[in-house]
């Protein structure tokens, strides 16, 4: 029994691959510049009347979305501790995000991959696969926590699309937003 609860704990707090590379400063910028740009047309093409499809790749979303935290403590911290901050992968339909969090002076990785849904101007998240660190969660013991956090009011509010935005979802490795 000891033995199975050291091989759980290691595997939890074993630092899993990265989803993908760090790249260099340049290359964030440019992605996120490019991100912007991109949002900027949609917004556009919504006050023109236009129905619009715009196409993000992971590594725009992942610039915009490091850009958009530049300023909080939590990822000047991670990174001074060499920690990578959260980082998105498309590949097909689906979305696989990874996080790090500190718990008890260790940081622990959590690995989720699911699809991603528009419900009445909503954001939602479909479920798939869970792993701490290294270990694979059953998705039936979370999933009912994940959507009963979904639903509550302030997580609901985060998950809010702009009143332009008709769809988004996974297509093809790349983020798909379909303004309406």
């Amino acid at each position: 029994m000891l033995g199975f609860m050291l091989l759980v704990s290691a595997l939890m707090l074993k630092r899993p691959s990265l989803l993908a590379e760090a790249a260099p400063g340049a290359a964030v910028r440019q992605d996120s510049e490019s991100f912007q740009a991109k949002w900027v047309d949609l917004e556009q093409a919504h006050l023109r009347g236009e129905t619009s499809e715009f196409r993000f790749t992971a590594d725009e979303v992942n610039a915009a979305f490091q850009e958009s935290l530049s300023g909080t403590s939590e990822v000047s911290s991670q990174n001074s501790a060499d920690v990578k901050p959260a980082q998105f992968f498309f590949a097909g339909d689906h979305v696989t995000g990874q996080f790090v969090a500190n718990v008890h002076g260790r940081y622990v990785y959590l690995t989720v991959s699911g699809k991603l849904r528009v419900v009445e101007g909503y954001l939602t998240f479909d479920l798939m696969d869970m792993k701490i660190g290294d270990l694979p969660v059953p998705v039936s013991l979370v999933r009912m926590q994940l959507q009963s956090k979904l639903r509550e009011p302030e997580t609901r509010e985060k998950m809010k699309l702009p009143a332009y935005v008709a769809d988004l979802r996974i297509e093809n490795g790349q983020l798909v937003v379909l303004e309406k």
